[in-house]
C-alpha cells in the first residue's frame, strides 16, 4: 500500500509523531476541519484498510495502551465551534473538538455550567469526555457525561454522518444510540456534535481539606452520616497522590477533601457539620475558588504508570481502609461520594488487588498499561457496544473497538 499517496488525498495532513498511544505512533495523522471532511477520512481508510484512532486533546489517550494496530490519528481539535446554546432551556450544542475551558468560559457568562471535570481541561476536549464517560469527584452529585448528553452528530465506521436523540431535554426520542457513545473511546463512531444538558451555578459553594491517618479512614462512626449531606464531593488521596498538587500535599498518609454546592444556609450548615465530624480543617475555600479545586482533582487522576479502577456502591471513606500499609495505599484516589476508586500498583500487584477487590464489593471497570489478561470483565453495556459495532463499523476502521471482536 503507498501510504505516501493516501497521505496526499487525505484532509490536512499534520505531524503523526504528535499522536503516539503509550510509544506507539501511528504511520498517519489527519486534522479535519469539518463534518464532511470526518467522513471522507473514515471512508478513505475503510477503503484502504486503516486503522483508524480519533483524537481530542490527547490528555489521557496518550497514556493508554495501543491497539493492536494503529494507522491513522484523526484530529478533531479543528473543530470547536459551539454551535447553539440556549440558556433559557439550559442546554448547549457543540462540536466534540472544543476544550472544556473553552466551553465553561462561554458558560459561566450566562452564570451556567457544565458540571463534568476531566485532566488538564485547557486541552481535555468535549468529545474525548465523552468518550471516556470521564468525570471527577462530583460525577454522583450531578451526573456522569453519559447522564447529561441528550444527543449527538457522529460518522460510522462507513463513512455516513448520523444523528442520535434530540437537541433539548423534551425531543429526546428512539434508541439512545448517544448514550453507548459515551464511553465507548471511539469505537463505535467518531463523535462530531453533542448536545448537553446544563446547570445554573449555584449560589454558594465550599470546600474544605484535612490531613488523616489510618485511624481517620477507619473510623466508620464519624463517615456515617456524610451521605445524608450529599456531599458534591469527597475524596481521599494517597500522600503520593496528593504530593501532585501542591494545595493537597500534607505528610499526613492521607489528604481528605469535601465540599457543598448549594444555597447560603445549606452550606452554612455542611459546614458545621464537616468541622464537627472531622474537625478543624487545615485549609477551606469558598465560591469561585472551590472549581480550580475540584480540577487539581481531576488533574490527580492522570498520574502516569499503570492504573486500575474500580465502582463500588460503598460511599464513605472507611470503604478503603484496609489498604492502609499497603505500598499502593500511598497511590490511590478515592472520590468516595461517587464509589470511584484509581489505584496506580505495580504490574506484579494488579492481579491479586483486583482479586481482592472484587470480593470486597469493588468492580474493575478500568486498567491501564497492563496486557491483556489484566483487562476487566465485559459488562452487558460493552456486549451491546459490540453487536452495535458490527452495523456500525463493519470493516473495522475504529481501532480501539479490535478487543470487542
Amino acid at each position: 500500500m503507498d501510504l505516501t499517496a493516501t497521505a496526499m488525498d487525505a484532509p490536512h495532513a499534520t505531524d503523526a509523531a504528535r499522536f503516539a498511544m503509550n510509544g506507539v505512533v501511528p504511520r498517519l495523522a489527519w486534522r479535519p476541519e469539518n463534518a464532511r471532511e470526518v467522513a471522507n477520512a473514515v471512508r478513505q481508510c475503510a477503503a484502504d484498510k486503516l486503522a483508524l484512532v480519533p483524537w481530542g486533546g490527547g490528555v489521557a489517550l496518550a497514556r493508554e495502551d495501543a491497539p493492536e494496530r494503529y494507522d491513522v490519528a484523526l484530529d478533531l481539535t479543528a473543530m470547536k465551534r459551539v454551535t447553539i446554546y440556549d440558556p433559557e432551556d439550559f442546554t448547549v450544542t457543540a462540536e466534540c473538538g472544543v476544550t472544556l475551558a473553552d466551553l465553561r468560559e462561554t458558560l459561566a457568562a450566562k452564570q451556567q455550567e457544565l458540571p463534568l471535570e476531566a485532566a488538564e481541561a485547557w486541552g481535555a476536549t468535549l468529545g474525548g469526555v465523552l468518550a471516556a464517560n470521564a468525570g471527577g469527584a462530583r460525577r454522583r452529585a450531578f451526573g456522569s457525561p453519559r447522564d447529561r448528553i441528550l444527543g449527538a452528530s457522529f460518522v460510522t465506521g462507513s463513512g455516513v454522518i448520523a444523528k442520535t436523540g434530540g437537541r433539548v431535554v423534551k425531543n429526546v426520542a428512539g434508541h439512545a444510540v448517544h448514550r453507548l457513545l459515551v464511553g465507548s473511546r471511539g469505537a463505535l463512531g467518531v463523535l462530531l456534535t453533542a448536545s448537553l444538558k446544563l446547570l445554573p451555578q449555584p449560589p454558594a459553594r465550599v470546600a474544605m481539606m484535612w490531613a488523616a491517618d489510618a485511624g481517620n479512614l477507619a473510623n466508620s462512626e464519624r463517615w456515617r452520616d456524610w451521605p445524608r449531606r450529599e456531599p458534591a464531593a469527597l475524596t481521599v488521596l494517597g500522600r503520593a497522590v496528593a504530593a501532585l498538587k501542591p494545595a493537597l500535599a500534607s505528610d499526613a498518609p492521607y489528604a481528605v477533601v469535601a465540599g457543598f454546592e448549594d444555597d447560603a444556609t445549606w452550606i452554612e450548615e455542611c459546614t458545621a457539620f464537616a468541622r464537627d465530624s472531622l474537625g478543624t480543617p487545615r485549609a477551606k475555600v469558598q465560591d469561585a475558588s472551590v472549581p480550580p479545586l475540584w480540577q487539581q482533582l481531576a488533574d490527580a487522576e492522570e498520574m502516569p504508570g499503570v492504573r486500575l479502577t474500580f465502582t463500588t456502591a460503598a460511599n464513605t471513606p472507611n470503604a478503603i481502609a484496609f489498604l492502609h500499609g499497603r505500598p499502593v495505599a500511598e497511590r490511590m484516589l478515592f472520590h468516595a461520594a461517587c464509589g470511584r476508586l484509581h489505584l496506580w500498583p505495580t504490574v506484579e500487584e494488579s492481579l491479586a488487588l483486583v482479586t481482592e477487590l472484587a470480593a470486597r464489593g469493588f468492580a474493575l471497570i478500568g486498567a491501564r498499561g497492563l496486557p491483556p489478561a489484566g483487562a476487566r470483565a465485559e459488562s452487558g453495556i460493552s456486549l451491546l457496544r459490540r453487536r452495535l459495532r458490527v452495523a456500525m463499523d463493519p470493516s473495522g476502521v475504529f481501532a480501539n473497538g479490535s478487543s470487542w471482536s
